[in-house]
């Protein structure tokens, strides 16, 4: 195996207690699409086409993000006196399913975007096309992905039969043709049966990656908490890493997710309903929705209450617990800095 076996994030990180306030976002999650090819057992999709189902009741639409949309948020992205660490194309839906993700990192990059553009794909529409288009627009990281080493897995897990052998070639040519484009495959260890099929997927996608790991399944989606509870072991974070629960969440200081429809979240949960938006970037720009009211009674409520306050019964604060992200012994601290925010 060539392929570097660790987790997909960053290791090399600054103390965020050190930074906060923060002039803009580290990162931003931007959701290209809310379409899917997949219906994964833990993913909300897994209803689509269900009458009454859950993805009906959220009355969610699917559709690509607007390019005008789009070309706003690029704009907005770059008026911060700094730019973010890392943008990606990810959220409820393939973003490989919008047909103009390689123009949207190509508008990134020709506005003056030079720090990280990465993707997350199921990678089930790779082709030698696909992947060549991927890797000239400017895309730093491609994030696979697997649901199953097998055809009758993929069926069981995702709805749907895959070609297990076209997949893996598929892959290969990105690889073998990715220039400065890194490969990251990652599957998460419900899809693995035993130390068997672990070994089997580093066999399979060792050599044609160039970082690989296996992730733990985490309730993710609130609208599938009903469904996951009794299947996920919440001891383990989504790198496998024991829980250290903690009551501040640090992602909402650093961390912006615009959706299909221009809401825009403090954390990656995708999905999430427009009641959590901190605004739109329709109607406002994102330098004033970072320091907007709404951004700043959040970062507050959460250093004096906790990030149960806002969010309630959300998880998403263990899924990764990132040693230079606990703001928990510094939470005194950062309301006396942070005291004099426009709320």
């Amino acid at each position: 195996m060539k392929a570097v076996n660790r987790p997909s994030y960053d290791t090399k990180r600054t103390n965020l207690w050190d930074v906060i306030p923060l002039s803009g976002p580290y990162s931003y999650y931007l959701e290209p699409t809310r379409m899917c090819n997949l219906k994964c057992f833990y993913c909300i999709h897994a209803t689509r086409g269900i009458a009454g189902g859950l993805l009906e009741q959220q009355g969610i639409p699917l559709k690509h993000m607007d390019m005008d949309l789009y070309d706003k948020i690029v704009n907005d992205i770059l008026e911060f006196p700094e730019q973010p660490k890392r943008i990606t194309f990810s959220g409820l839906g393939e973003p490989t399913m919008n047909p103009r993700l390689g123009e949207m990192a190509r508008k990134l990059r020709s506005a003056g975007y030079t720090e990280r553009i990465d993707v997350i794909t199921n990678a089930l529409l790779l082709t030698p096309e696909l992947s060549d288009e991927l890797v000239n627009s400017g895309i730093s990281r491609i994030m696979i992905s697997v649901q199953g080493l097998t055809s009758e897995k993929y069926k069981e897990i995702a709805g749907v039969a895959v070609d297990i052998e076209k997949y893996v070639e598929n892959i290969r040519y990105l690889y073998e043709h990715k220039k400065d484009t890194q490969v990251y495959i990652k599957i998460i260890d419900a899809n693995l049966k035993d130390d068997n099929e672990r070994e089997e997927f580093f066999r399979m996608f060792g050599n044609i990656c160039d970082t690989i790991s296996v992730e733990h399944l985490i309730v993710l989606e609130k609208q599938t908490k009903d469904t996951l509870d009794d299947v996920v072991d919440k001891s383990l974070n989504f790198s496998g890493e024991e829980v250290e629960y903690r009551d501040v969440c640090a992602k909402l200081f650093y961390f912006t997710q615009i959706n299909i429809e221009g809401n825009t979240y403090p954390c990656g949960i995708p999905g999430m309903p427009p009641k959590f938006s901190l605004g739109n970037v329709k109607e406002d720009s994102l330098v004033n929705i970072w320091n907007g009211k709404a951004h700043n009674r959040l970062m507050l409520s959460t250093l004096r209450d906790g990030y149960k306050a806002f969010c309630g019964d959300c998880e998403i604060v263990t899924c990764m617990n990132v040693p230079e992200e606990n703001l928990d012994p510094h939470a005194e601290e950062l309301l006396k800095r942070l005291e004099n925010l426009n709320v």
